[in-house]
C-alpha cells in the first residue's frame, strides 16, 4: 500500500480547498430553452405595449443532487402582483407562487413565468425569483435570481383617430353614470384602436349614420343616429338588465372614405357596446390600477368592467358576421390567413359565435392567454392578444406594424468600434423584435484573442492582445421557438491596422511594370503616406508605371497561406502623368489561377487616403491589386496593406 506523509496529505487538502468553488449545497439549477444556466444572470421578461398580453418564458428546474429526496421547491416571483406562473399557481399582492415536487435527482420540471401588462407607461423593472428548496430531512435552502422586465411602452400610445362615446341611451340601468365605470369601459374600447394604423376618415354629417340599440331581453329596440359630425368612430354605450352583453357594428358601411376615395372594406363607422349585469353576489370591478389586476383572479366574486367590455366590444370591431372580411375568414376556416397560421402554428377557425375557440390549442401561442375565462395562467382580466389582433385584421383594420409585438427579430448594431491593443474593451450589441430574452453566439469566424461575447447581454468585452482585422459572424436567437435565427457578420479591428496586424509586411512584392525611377518594393513598407503625391523619383518610396497605360498589377506573395478579409490601398497620383485608376479590384490565388475576392464591399478610388475593401475571409498565398488606368495616364501605388 502506498503511504502518504502528513505533508502530502495537507498539500492535497490545500489543493482541494483552493480549486474552483463548488456549487453551494442544496442549490437547484434553472435552465432556459437554449440550455443556458440562468442562476447567475436571472430572467428577462418583456412588457409589450402595455395593453396586450405579454409573452411568457419557459424554464427548466433541476433539483439539487446533494440532499435527501423527495424534494419540494417553492417558487416565488416577487416584487409586483403582475408577476404570474402557469397553473397550478397562485397570484398574490406581491407576486406569484408555485410548488414543484421531485422524487429523485434525475427528475426535471418546467414552469412558465410571465408578467401582466402595465397600462401606465414607465421604465424597466427589476424583481426577484426566489426558490425555496426543502429536502426530505426538512432542511431548507434558499436561492434568488433577478427578474428583469423590459418595458417597451416608455410613453403611452393612444388611438390615432377620434372615438366619440355616446351615453344618451344609457337610460335603463344607468351603469355609465358612474365615472369609474365609464372610464374602465372607454379604455376597453380604446385598447383595440391603440393597435390599428389609422388616419381620420371623411366627416360623417350629423344624423347620417344610423344604428339600433336593444332594450331588456333584446326587445323594444330603438333606432339611433349621431348627434354630432365626426371623422373617427362613433360608439354607443347602453346598459341593460338581461340576458347578456355584446357588441356589434351598424350594418351599412357607407362612410368608409378618405379624401373622397373609397377604402377597402366596408368599414362600419358606428358600433354599439351593450353591457348586462344581473349576477347576484358579484361586485362590479372598475379599477384600472396596475397592481389591482390580480384581484380579478378571485373566481365568482368580481365582474371586471374593463375586461368584459374589451372582450365584448371585439364583436363590434371585428368578430361579427356583419364584417365581410370576417365572414370570409369563418367560411374558409381561417386557412386563407397565412400570417395567422404561421403565428399560431395552425389554422384558427372561429366558432359559430365568432369567438376564437377557448381550448388550449387556440390560446395565444406566445402569451398563453385567450379571449375567454380559460388560460394557461390563473384566470384574471380578459386582455387583447397578438393572435386576436392578427385575426381582427381580416375585418379591414390595418395593424400598426411599428409596435414591438409585430417586429421580427433583428440585430440593430451594424458596426463595431475599433479596440486598442492591450486595453480593456466593451461594446454591447443591440437587437429588437421577437421575444427579447435573447441568446447571442459567434457562429462563424472567431473573436480576437482576449475577447468574449456574453450570451445573455450581447456584450463584447475583454482585453484584445493581437493587432489586426478580424471577421466573425454573430447569431441572434429570441425566445420564440418558431423564430428563425438571424445573423450579422462584423469586421473588427484591433489596434490601428498597422504593426503585426498588417500581413503585407511579411510578403514579397512583385509588379507588372515599374518605371526605372520607381520601386515595386515600396508597396508594403508599412508606412502611412501623407498624400497621394508623396515621394520623389529614385527614392524607392512609390511604385509607378509611367509611361505604361491600361491594365497593371501589383501582388504580394507569402511563403505560407494567409487568411485575409480586408485590404487597404493608397494610390499614387502626381498630377504629371500618373493618376488615380479608372477602376481596380482585388484578386487572390486559388491554387491554380487568380480570381476576384468574393463579396467585396466596393472599390473606392479616392486620393490622399487609404481605400478600404472588406470581403469574406479567403485563404491564399498571393494577393493581387489589379488596376485599370484612365486614358492617357499611367497608374501607381504608395502602399498596400492586408489583414485577417
Amino acid at each position: 500500500m502506498k503511504r502518504f506523509t502528513t505533508a502530502v496529505v495537507l498539500a492535497l487538502l490545500a489543493s482541494l480547498l483552493t480549486a474552483a468553488p463548488a456549487r453551494a449545497a442544496g442549490t437547484a439549477t434553472v435552465l432556459d430553452r437554449f440550455g443556458r444556466t440562468i442562476n447567475g444572470y436571472g430572467v428577462q421578461l418583456v412588457d409589450w405595449e402595455g395593453y396586450l398580453a405579454n409573452p411568457y418564458i419557459e424554464l427548466t428546474v433541476r433539483p439539487p443532487t446533494d440532499v435527501p429526496f423527495p424534494v419540494t421547491i417553492d417558487l416565488k416571483a416577487e416584487g409586483t402582483s403582475r408577476l404570474m406562473m402557469d397553473l397550478p399557481s397562485q397570484l398574490t399582492a406581491t407576486g406569484a407562487t408555485k410548488r414543484l415536487t421531485f422524487a429523485n435527482s434525475s427528475e426535471q420540471k418546467t414552469f412558465k413565468l410571465a408578467i401582466h401588462s402595465k397600462r401606465a407607461a414607465g421604465q424597466d423593472e427589476l424583481h426577484t425569483l426566489r426558490l425555496s428548496v426543502r429536502a426530505d430531512n426538512n432542511t431548507t435552502y434558499t436561492q434568488t435570481m433577478p427578474i428583469r422586465v423590459q418595458q417597451d411602452q416608455k410613453t403611452a400610445i393612444e388611438p390615432t383617430i377620434p372615438i366619440n362615446f355616446d351615453y344618451r341611451y344609457d337610460n335603463i340601468t344607468g351603469y355609465f353614470t358612474n365615472p369609474a365605470f365609464r372610464t374602465a369601459a372607454e379604455e376597453g374600447v380604446k385598447d383595440w384602436y391603440r393597435f390599428f394604423n389609422l388616419q381620420p376618415f371623411d366627416t360623417v354629417a350629423v344624423g347620417a349614420e344610423t344604428n339600433h340599440l336593444p332594450g331588456n331581453d333584446w326587445q323594444n329596440s330603438i333606432n339611433v343616429t349621431n348627434n354630432a359630425a365626426y371623422n373617427g368612430m362613433w360608439v354607443y354605450f347602453r346598459g341593460i338588465q338581461t340576458p347578456y352583453s355584446t357588441g356589434y357594428p351598424a350594418n351599412n358601411g357607407r362612410y368608409h372614405t378618405r379624401n373622397g376615395q373609397q377604402l377597402p372594406g366596408p368599414i362600419h363607422r358606428s358600433t354599439a357596446m351593450i353591457f348586462e349585469y344581473d349576477e347576484a353576489g358579484k361586485q362590479l370591478f372598475t379599477s384600472l390600477a396596475d397592481e389591482d389586476w390580480y384581484r380579478t383572479e378571485i373566481a365568482g366574486s368580481v365582474l371586471d368592467v374593463h375586461g368584459l367590455v374589451m372582450h365584448e366590444y371585439g364583436h363590434a370591431i371585428a368578430y361579427h358576421s356583419d364584417w365581410a372580411g370576417m365572414r370570409n375568414f369563418v367560411s374558409t376556416g381561417g386557412v386563407n390567413d397565412a400570417e395567422v397560421t404561421a403565428y399560431q402554428g395552425r389554422a384558427v377557425a372561429l366558432d359559430s359565435s365568432y369567438h376564437i375557440p377557448a381550448t388550449s390549442p387556440y390560446w395565444d401561442r406566445l402569451s398563453g392567454q385567450s379571449g375567454g375565462w380559460n388560460h394557461l395562467f390563473p384566470t384574471r382580466r380578459w386582455m387583447l392578444t397578438k393572435l386576436a389582433l392578427l385575426v381582427a385584421e381580416n375585418a379591414g383594420w390595418p395593424l400598426n406594424r411599428n409596435l414591438t409585438p409585430f417586429l421580427t427579430p433583428s440585430i440593430v448594431t451594424t458596426s463595431l468600434p475599433n479596440a486598442p491593443t492591450g486595453q480593456a474593451y466593451q461594446h454591447k450589441l443591440t437587437a429588437k423584435g421577437g421575444v427579447p430574452f435573447y441568446d447571442w453566439r459567434v457562429t462563424g469566424g472567431a473573436l480576437p484573442a482576449g475577447l468574449t461575447l456574453d450570451r445573455f447581454t450581447g456584450t463584447l468585452s475583454g482585453t484584445p492582445s493581437t493587432a489586426g482585422t478580424y471577421a466573425f459572424t454573430v447569431e441572434l436567437r429570441d425566445y420564440d421557438s418558431q423564430s428563425a435565427p438571424v445573423t450579422r457578420t462584423f469586421q473588427f479591428t484591433v489596434g490601428n491596422g498597422n504593426g503585426s496586424g498588417n500581413l503585407a509586411l511579411n510578403a514579397s512584392p512583385s509588379c507588372s511594370f515599374t518605371s526605372s525611377w520607381e520601386s515595386c518594393a515600396a508597396i508594403n513598407t508599412g508606412g502611412d503616406p501623407a498624400s497621394s503625391n508623396t515621394g520623389a523619383p529614385n527614392q524607392g518610396n512609390r511604385w509607378g508605371t509611367w509611361p505604361q497605360q491600361g491594365q497593371q498589377w501589383a501582388e504580394l506573395t507569402w511563403p505560407s497561406a494567409q487568411t485575409i478579409s480586408r485590404s487597404q490601398v493608397y494610390f499614387f497620383a502626381d498630377g504629371d502623368g500618373v493618376g488615380l485608376p479608372a477602376s481596380w479590384r482585388l484578386q487572390f490565388w486559388n491554387g491554380s489561377a487568380y480570381v476576384d475576392v468574393p463579396g467585396a464591399t466596393g472599390y473606392p478610388t479616392v486620393a490622399n487616403q487609404y481605400n478600404t475593401v472588406t470581403f469574406p475571409p479567403v485563404s491564399t498565398t498571393r494577393l493581387r491589386v489589379l488596376l485599370q488606368s484612365v486614358p492617357n495616364l499611367s497608374t501607381g501605388l504608395l502602399e498596400v496593406k492586408a489583414f485577417s
